[in-house]
C-alpha cells in the first residue's frame, strides 16, 4: 500500500485499537522515517514480546537499534519517546522537535493502515527507569502509542453546503488537491508518496510568483481539518476520528497560522491569520458563486507587512510570504480539561508548543511535495514584547476573537476565540 502524503494527511485518526507486535522490519521502517524529522536526536521506542525480537525499550539512532532493558514492555505495537534531557528548563526548539517527530510518526504509521494515540500524562515510570539503566537525566512529558485502527474512514459531507458572500478583507482558499473531484473517497487520488515527500529529494520547481494554490496546500497540511460527516458536539467528531491534519489536545487548537505577504498573485499586501475551521466552525464545503469549495480562508487584519523590519530583525529575507505559527497556551485541551477527570489526566504544559511543532511538520511535508525551497527559523525569545509589536498580534487577536463570535453551528463544546495572547514560536519561509 502505497500512500500519498495528503492522504495520509486527509485520513489521520487518533485511534483506541488494540495493540499487536510488528515484524521487525516494519519497526525499522516506522523509525527511519520518523528519525527523518530529528537527525541528531535518538529515539525510545518500547516494544512488546515478539517471536521477531524481545520485548523491551530500545534506543535508535539511524545507525543502530540498541536494547536497553527488558524491564518494561508495551501492550500496544510500539510506543516513542523522543530523547529529551532536562536542564533547568525545556527549551523551545526542543518542544517543537517533539512535535515534528510525533507527526512524522503519525503520518508514517497511518500509511501502513495502523493508528496513533498521544497520551498528555508524563510516563514517570519510564522515566526512572531509563535514567536508572543510563545514568542520564531524560525528561519524557508525553507519550505516543502505535495501536490498531478503530476509526471510522473519511467520509464525505452529505449535508446542505453553506452558502455565502465573502466580506472584504475574507480571501477564501483553494480545495485541498486530495479533495477535488472527490478523488479521495474514490479513491482516485494520487499525489506524492509521503516517502518521498520524507526522504526524496523531489524537483524543485523554477522561481516563480507564489500563489493562492500554493498556499492552500501549505496551510491546509500545517492546521486544516478533515471533519466532512456531521455537526454538533467536537467530542463526538474526535471519537469517530475527525478532526485537525495533526493532534490536537482534546480540540483545544493551540496553533494559529499567521501568513505576512509580499509578493503572491491574488493577495495584496499585508497580514492575515489562518482560518482552518471555516465559516461554519466545524469544517465542511461552501458553495461561492455556483463553485462548490473546501471551506477555508484567510482574514486580513492589517495592511501591513513589516518586510523591512522582520528582515533586519532575523537576518533573513523572503521574497512573497511567511508563515507565522503563533500559540496560544492557555487554549490547550479547552474542551476538556475544566472538567475534573479532565485535570487528573492531562497535564497541558508545553502541549502548545508540541503541537506547534506538529503544524511545522505539515508545512515542511507539503513544501517538500510542492516541491519548494524552504526554511524555518525556531524563534530564540517568544515571549519578547517587541515581536508582538513587529507582527501585529494586537490587532490579529482582535480580528480573531471578532471573527469567532461571527461563526455558526459552533460545536457545543468549543470555544473559538483566543483564551490568551499569541505568542511566535516559528517563521517558514520559501528561498
Amino acid at each position: 500500500m502505497i500512500m500519498s502524503l495528503q492522504e495520509c494527511l486527509a485520513s489521520r485518526k487518533d485511534c483506541s485499537g488494540e495493540g499487536r507486535p510488528l515484524p521487525m522490519t516494519e519497526v525499522l521502517d516506522i523509525c527511519k522515517s520518523t528519525h527523518q524529522a530529528a537527525p541528531s536526536k535518538s529515539l525510545f521506542i518500547v516494544l512488546p514480546d515478539s517471536s521477531d525480537y524481545k520485548g523491551g525499550i530500545y534506543m535508535y539512532n539511524n545507525k543502530e537499534f540498541i536494547l536497553i532493558t527488558d524491564k518494561e514492555k508495551t501492550r500496544y505495537s510500539m510506543e516513542l519517546y523522543p530523547e529529551l534531557i532536562w536542564k533547568e528548563s525545556i527549551e523551545l526548539k526542543e518542544l517543537i522537535r517533539l512535535g515534528l517527530i510525533w507527526q512524522y510518526l503519525s503520518l508514517k504509521v497511518g500509511s501502513i493502515g495502523l493508528g496513533v494515540s498521544q497520551r498528555a500524562r508524563a510516563p514517570k515510570k519510564i522515566n526512572k527507569l531509563l535514567n536508572n539503566v543510563t545514568k542520564q537525566n531524560y525528561i519524557f512529558i508525553y507519550s505516543v502509542a502505535v495501536r490498531d485502527r478503530d476509526c471510522k474512514a473519511l467520509v464525505e459531507d452529505p449535508s446542505e453546503f453553506l452558502k455565502k458572500e465573502l466580506e472584504e478583507g475574507i480571501y477564501l482558499l483553494d480545495t485541498p488537491d486530495c479533495y477535488k473531484n472527490r478523488a479521495i473517497y474514490e479513491n482516485r487520488y494520487h499525489g506524492v508518496p509521503l516517502d518521498a515527500a520524507i526522504f526524496n529529494q523531489i524537483e524543485k520547481k523554477s522561481p516563480k510568483p507564489s500563489s493562492i494554490h500554493e498556499l492552500s496546500q501549505l496551510l491546509w497540511a500545517c492546521q486544516g481539518e478533515t471533519d466532512h460527516t456531521t455537526h454538533g458536539n467536537r467530542d463526538v467528531l474526535e471519537k469517530n476520528g475527525y478532526g485537525r491534519v495533526h493532534a490536537t489536545g482534546c480540540a483545544g487548537y493551540a496553533v494559529y497560522p499567521i501568513l505576512i505577504v509580499n509578493n503572491v498573485a491574488d493577495l495584496p499586501k499585508g497580514a492575515y491569520f489562518y482560518n482552518p475551521i471555516g465559516f461554519s466552525g466545524l469544517n465542511r464545503w461552501i458553495r461561492l458563486h455556483d463553485r462548490l469549495n473546501y471551506d477555508h480562508f484567510l482574514q486580513k487584519f492589517t495592511s501591513k507587512n513589516s518586510k523591512a523590519e522582520i528582515e533586519k530583525e532575523f537576518g533573513i529575507n523572503f521574497s512573497s510570504y511567511i508563515i507565522l505559527l503563533c500559540i496560544d497556551r492557555k487554549k490547550p485541551c479547552s474542551g476538556f480539561t475544566h472538567s475534573k477527570i479532565g485535570k487528573v489526566f492531562m497535564n497541558t504544559k508545553y502541549w502548545a508548543e508540541v503541537e506547534a511543532g506538529m503544524a511545522l511538520a505539515g508545512l515542511q511535508l507539503q513544501a517538500n511535495a510542492l516541491g519548494l525551497q524552504w526554511q524555518k527559523l525556531i524563534l530564540s525569545n517568544p515571549d519578547d514584547p517587541k515581536l508582538r509589536r513587529l507582527f501585529n498580534l494586537d490587532s490579529a487577536e482582535h480580528t480573531i476573537n471578532k471573527m469567532a463570535s461571527n461563526l455558526v453551528n459552533l460545536s457545543k463544546n468549543e470555544n473559538l476565540s483566543l483564551k490568551g495572547h499569541l505568542v511566535p514560536t516559528v517563521l517558514f519561509f520559501l528561498k
